[in-house]
């Protein structure tokens, strides 16, 4: 009985060995919410568009570029201060709707390149391509196809969680 066991054991261990599949999810905090009916956020809901959020310089703000490139730092009133703690990923957050992935749905992607793992290795993102080069190892990553690498050697972009309820758009981990 107690070979018998052992072999089921050994069995199911090796089965599910198979499935140790990696998930497309970071493990670094994220914490950001927006209402998606206000501009620049609106942006964000255009089919291969994105928006891109960082920690700003000072406490209280964080850094926004919109879809065209232009970036600008928002204060965060200070309700949400209280109430929340904010959290960009490592590199920050990505946002928007790709053209050819996800039927519609707003996407989260870490700013930085999954290869290099550090904070200022973000990616320039080519906006009119949907495209986005790593600096450091030049790695070039698909937004609008799940952030897949199209040229080098890399994972797909991390990913975060969206909830979302068609105004308000809620970014966790």
């Amino acid at each position: 009985m107690k070979k018998i066991l052992n072999a089921l054991i050994l069995a199911s261990t090796m089965i599910f060995a198979g499935c140790d599949e990696e998930s497309p999810y970071s493990g670094y905090r994220v914490n950001f919410t927006f209402d998606s009916t206000i501009h620049p956020y609106n942006q964000a809901r255009s089919f291969g568009q994105y928006i891109c959020v960082r920690r700003g310089r000072n406490v209280g703000e964080y850094r926004l570029t919109d879809a065209l490139g232009n970036t600008q730092d928002v204060n965060i009133p200070q309700i949400n201060l209280q109430q929340n703690t904010f959290h960009y990923g490592l590199g920050g957050l990505i946002i928007g709707t790709p053209s050819a992935y996800g039927e519609g749905n707003l996407v989260a992607y870490d700013w930085a390149c999954p290869k290099c793992q550090i904070q200022s290795a973000r990616v320039t993102i080519d906006y009119t391509m949907g495209h986005a080069l790593c600096p450091k190892c030049a790695t070039k990553f698909d937004l609008n196809s799940g952030g897949i690498p199209i040229e080098g050697e890399s994972r797909p972009l991390w990913r975060y969680r969206i909830f979302d309820s068609g105004t308000q758009v809620i970014i966790q981990n």
